[in-house]
């Protein structure tokens, strides 16, 4: 069964709400909610909300779309959320897009997972350079001061 009700605090977040979708409940079509959904049961259609707590009997046959995400039950289908928190007993086929990431020993997941840089991070790392050979002949460089290397040091 639906129930909407206001979340602790709510009226600080400007009316935010939470939804909870039961273990007896089975729904056909897509779920989109600009608060927190709670769903233990069945859906098969994309969900795509605020936050997102699936239950350990919770179903989802379709893809998700959550700014935070704890996830407990089945998920048949990409996800992609801000911070992804997968408990142990959380099984996903399909493909993962994170930002911040949790796994639980046991958590099993079929498909590849790729972070997202969230807004503000810097510039995505620029690959290492190999650092040249030196010949035989070179002599090291020193480590302290400007002094050349002797011909005893470079034997």
């Amino acid at each position: 069964m639906f129930l909407k009700a206001r979340a602790p605090g709510a009226a600080a977040r400007g009316g935010a709400s939470l939804s909870y979708i039961g273990a007896e409940t089975s729904v056909t079509g897509d779920i989109a909610s600009e608060s927190e959904i709670h769903l233990d049961g069945k859906v098969t259609g994309d969900v795509r909300c605020a936050a997102l707590t699936l239950g350990a009997t919770g179903e989802v046959r379709g893809n998700v779309k959550a700014g935070e995400a704890r996830l407990a039950g089945l998920i048949d289908g990409a996800v992609d959320a801000g911070a992804l928190m997968l408990e142990a007993t959380a099984r996903i086929t399909g493909d993962v897009v994170y930002e911040s990431l949790s796994v639980a020993a046991g958590a099993e997941v079929e498909g590849r997972f790729r972070r997202r840089r969230g807004e503000g991070e810097g510039p995505a790392a620029r690959p290492i350079e190999a650092a040249k050979p030196r010949r035989r002949s070179e002599a090291p460089a020193p480590l302290f001061g400007d002094d050349a290397p002797t011909a005893e040091a470079a034997e």
